[in-house]
């Protein structure tokens, strides 16, 4: 290795523990994507409203409620009713591709930390070709 002083020696030891600690992290992010659990993407929320009708109890503040599905289809937000009894696995399903997105988005911001180390192993490695005639063995051969 090229890296000659001690302290370039254990930064690049700190480097290199730092590469591999992501890595294990990255690895844990990816198991949740190997499952073939069906996801929902959306948000389950509670809606509210009245229904139009002059003697419905929700002209008196009563709202009907429904439980929906909200969900971005081609660019415009889709509200669909949950069948009752659907709840609990719309709600699961909806968790599980939540908990993707979040995976995924570290995963991204791993990738970005990872590579941003490699750059400053590969600084650290580099060297420079000397120039003809200034080799070290004065043969012309870099070889080490």
């Amino acid at each position: 290795m090229s890296i000659q002083s001690k302290a370039a020696r254990e930064k690049f030891s700190r480097l290199r523990q730092a590469l591999l600690q992501l890595l294990d992290e990255m690895r844990g992010l990816v198991e949740p994507f190997l499952s073939d659990r069906p996801v929902v993407k959306g948000t389950v929320y509670e809606l509210k409203r009245k229904c139009g009708k002059p003697g419905c109890k929700c002209a008196q503040g009563q709202l009907h409620s429904r439980m929906v599905l909200s969900a971005s289809e081609r660019g415009k937000t889709r509200l669909r009713v949950i069948p009752r009894g659907f709840l609990v696995d719309i709600q699961k399903r909806v968790r599980r591709y939540q908990e993707l997105r979040r995976a995924r988005a570290r995963v991204v911001e791993i990738h970005r930390q990872m590579l941003k180390v490699m750059d400053q192993m590969e600084a650290m490695r580099r060297e420079e070709l000397p120039s003809p005639g200034k080799d070290r063995n004065g043969s012309g051969d870099f070889r080490r």
